[in-house]
């Protein structure tokens, strides 16, 4: 790349931390500090969950450190990043470090939805992926209570209907036991994508729902037979 900044580096790292190379995203990180460029609020949440993925603790615990020091530690997307981490890290406590970090986040989450009436120079709305990466948090807390006061938000702003909200809303209830919400979550998407279907088959696999899943795979069949008969009549 001819010229590279803060912003490629992040979108860098992001794609990789996504597409499940978080080693690579980590080592990007690093290289992207040796070139004297410092992360944003975007940088540390792909970097953090980078580190989620390889149970890389120690290593969030420094991260989490900076972003205290640079005063990042409330922002919604680094602050989910960090209650993801220390609670899909588990051990020795760290739930109770994930609900702390989650408590401090969430007053601000609910606080901007509520200012969302105020025009936009003066507060910054949350987006669908900030009420995603809170809904996914509920869920790994296993507190579906605060998530669905978290989505009555979203349906507020109207980002209820967004893809990314949706599929956590139903990844969140899935972890939370709760399937029969979770399957309404799924049924009135409007668009499912692969992420949606990942996300109510697992449910199901983890709560040992196996009827059910062969129920959605027939139901998948009958509408994937509906719409190549449909593209062939055309």
């Amino acid at each position: 790349m001819a010229e590279r900044n803060l912003v490629t580096w992040t979108l860098m790292i992001t794609r990789f931390a996504q597409l499940g190379c978080a080693r690579d995203a980590i080592d990007l990180f690093l290289d992207m500090e040796l070139s004297g460029y410092a992360p944003d609020r975007f940088t540390y949440s792909s970097v953090l969950s980078a580190c989620t993925e390889l149970g890389f603790l120690a290593l969030g615990k420094q991260l989490h450190s900076r972003v205290i020091r640079f005063r990042l530690a409330l922002d919604v997307c680094v602050g989910c990043s960090l209650v993801n981490m220390y609670a899909k890290c588990a051990a020795d406590g760290l739930v109770d470090d994930s609900r702390k970090v989650f408590d401090r986040i969430l007053p601000i989450m609910l606080c901007l939805g509520q200012q969302s009436s105020q025009p936009l120079s003066k507060v910054e709305s949350p987006n669908q992926f900030s009420f995603s990466s809170v809904l996914k948090a509920c869920g790994n807390l296993s507190d579906p209570c605060i998530g669905e006061q978290v989505y009555g938000y979203a349906v507020k702003l109207g980002l209820a209907s967004m893809n990314c909200v949706g599929n956590s809303l139903i990844s969140m209830y899935a972890k939370s036991g709760r399937m029969e919400d979770a399957r309404k979550a799924f049924d009135i998407l409007f668009e499912k994508n692969l992420v949606s279907y990942n996300a109510i088959v697992d449910g199901y696999a983890k709560n040992m729902k196996s009827e059910e899943i062969s129920l959605l795979f027939n139901e998948i069949a009958l509408e994937f037979v509906s719409m190549l008969l449909h593209f062939l009549a055309c």
